[in-house]
């Protein structure tokens, strides 16, 4: 039985999606406190490497888009991983 391994830019992802220099792990969190109700989005960036472009569009390869696109939120936070 072969072990499939989960690309490091999927784990926890609410949504994924490729710039020129970046793959973007989204986790998209519904924030209610005092101030009221809100996305949030922990973003973080993986430079892109020839290992995870391939991985990104073997994944992805059904998209019509498949770059994707961000989903918008009120406020973000970004982690970069080299």
């Amino acid at each position: 039985m072969q072990v499939v391994k989960i690309p490091d830019f999927l784990v926890d992802a609410t949504n994924v999606y490729r710039t020129r220099e970046y793959i973007v792990r989204q986790e998209i969190v519904l924030r209610d406190d005092e101030l009221g109700t809100y996305l949030f989005s922990r973003d973080t960036y993986f430079l892109c490497t020839s290992k995870r472009d391939r991985e990104f569009e073997e994944l992805f390869a059904d998209r019509a888009d498949l770059n994707g696109r961000r989903i918008r939120t009120a406020m973000y936070v970004r982690t970069y991983i080299d």
